[in-house]
């Protein structure tokens, strides 16, 4: 049973839409606030993993080929990334509330995730250190058992390591 089908079978008690300026005057109300929601955010998704899908394929190439355009593409990404969380966030809110989805937190950030361990390939430790800062500061996690918190712990050994 598909999505659509089981919106329409949830809704047949539910009032309709009967606000004529609506685009969808006439639909049930959820099925409304699920289009609605979908305009909105659905091209904020599909740009969040084409950038997703960006980060990914320049970080293997920077780790594979150590080459400054890779590392300046992934760096391009992760930024354009970063500057969406806050769309984001907001359209995971809505989600929550119109369709129940419930989303892990600390929430899990690809950009900070492999900003940092880009940065500390390069040596930059003290780059990766503040990637690991904002990325604590604004609640995300790496991904790892330890998070940014730990991370950000190797990453002040390696630095003094280097500086010794």
């Amino acid at each position: 049973m598909g999505i659509l089908s089981s919106f329409l079978n949830k809704s047949k008690k539910q009032n309709l839409c009967t606000n004529k300026n609506s685009k969808y005057y006439r639909y049930p109300n959820d099925l409304k606030e699920y289009c609605e929601y979908q305009d909105k955010y659905g091209p904020l998704w599909n740009l969040m993993g084409s950038y997703t899908e960006k980060i990914n394929y320049y970080y293997s190439n920077y780790i594979n080929t150590n080459s400054h355009e890779d590392f300046n593409n992934l760096l391009l990404y992760c930024l354009k990334y970063i500057e969406l969380l806050p769309q984001l966030e907001e359209a995971k809110k809505e989600d929550s509330r119109i369709n129940g989805t419930v989303y892990k937190n600390p929430y899990y950030c690809i950009a900070y995730h492999k900003l940092a361990m880009a940065y500390e390939k390069a040596e930059c430790y003290n780059s990766a250190i503040n990637v690991c800062n904002k990325a604590i500061a604004q609640g995300y996690t790496d991904g790892t058992k330890g998070g940014f918190e730990a991370r950000l712990e190797r990453l002040k050994k390696k630095q003094d390591k280097a500086m010794n």
